[in-house]
């Protein structure tokens, strides 16, 4: 299995501790967060930097906030004004912004005054600021905001679809949803209306299906504006792994893309799947279920998180502890 790093906390500080248990990295660090992918961000007082999963501490603990790296780059901040740094630490593109965005198909968003543009990772201006409101680029185009209506541009900030709609969301699968008179349809990434506006919500497609909202309930659709899974829903989530969290009044289940019912809808709150497993909460109390629906851990635990790489964090009678996938505790420490 692979090596992983965890945040703990002891006498005030945080440390890490690996798949293991083990404390690999002193508790020195006045804060401290999980790692996304190679990186952590950690503060000493109230500057902010990014230790590695080596263990490696970045030059100096220096910027006033951090934020995680989305493709080989993070944002950083300095005197109210972001900028960019490298894997290595290196500032690669001045704190000069008045805000910024993580990166997207190689382009990140960015502040001047009121306007937003987009850069590349040279910090070459592609697409001149005049937006009041962006959105990551997706499927190669990105959502705007440009008077008072959003649409779409291409990486090149050609128009595309024109600026007509009052809500919207980025291109997932080739579709996008859209209001149109108050109403939830899809259009293609030509602007045409492929599902037509009938919804009182609609979401991004994911594994082929999307919820959609229809006389208060939920359902899911496909491409074609087929409903896939009868809306009879008060609640549901994306598909995730051929599975979706769905809920009927106060409780809470999951189903697969035929709306079979793989796991009972009788659980109090669910969380996503990871490790194949999955946290759900009775009376209270979390545990961990299989895909069957059976208790590998009981629930007796306050607070849990998700498994990364076999590993989770729980609160046990206000403990912090780490846990595998078979509910044995690898590190537990005082009060939080």
């Amino acid at each position: 299995m692979e090596r992983s790093f965890y945040p703990i906390k002891i006498c005030g500080k945080y440390g890490y501790i690996d798949n293991s248990g083990e404390i690999c990295i002193p508790a020195t660090f006045d804060y401290a967060e999980e790692f996304n992918g190679k990186f952590a961000i950690v503060s000493k007082g109230d500057k902010f930097d990014f230790i590695n999963n080596k263990g490696d501490l970045a030059v100096d603990i220096r910027y006033d906030d951090v934020y995680d790296f989305t493709e080989g780059l993070a944002e950083i901040e300095v005197n109210n004004k972001k900028g960019y740094v490298d894997e290595l630490g290196n500032l690669v593109i001045e704190p000069k912004y008045d805000d910024t965005n993580g990166f997207s198909e190689g382009m990140a968003a960015v502040k001047l005054g009121y306007k937003w543009g987009y850069i590349n990772k040279n910090d070459e201006m592609i697409i001149e600021p005049k937006y009041l409101g962006v959105f990551n680029f997706s499927e190669g185009l990105a959502l705007v905001q440009l008077g008072g209506k959003l649409g779409y541009i291409d990486n090149k900030g050609n128009q595309v679809i024109e600026p007509k709609y009052n809500y919207a969301y980025g291109f997932s699968e080739g579709l996008a949803a859209v209001s149109m008179n108050n109403k939830y349809g899809y259009i293609d990434t030509k602007g045409n209306i492929v599902i037509l506006p009938i919804y009182s919500e609609g979401n991004d497609f994911s594994e082929g299906l999307a919820a959609v909202e229809i006389k208060g309930k939920y359902g899911f659709i496909n491409k074609k504006g087929d409903m896939i899974i009868q809306p009879k829903y008060d609640w549901v989530d994306s598909f995730y792994k051929g599975f979706a969290a769905v809920a009927i009044e106060n409780k809470y289940g999951f189903i697969d893309k035929y709306g079979i019912e793989v796991i009972k809808v009788e659980f109090d709150n669910v969380d996503v799947i990871d490790d194949n497993l999955i946290s759900v909460e009775v009376k209270g109390k979390w545990g961990y279920i299989n895909r069957r629906g059976d208790f590998v851990i009981e629930p007796i635990y306050d607070e849990v998180s998700r498994f990364i790489n076999g590993v989770a964090k729980v609160i046990y009678k206000n403990r912090l502890k780490y846990i595998n996938t078979l509910g044995e505790s690898i590190w537990e420490f005082h009060k939080i």
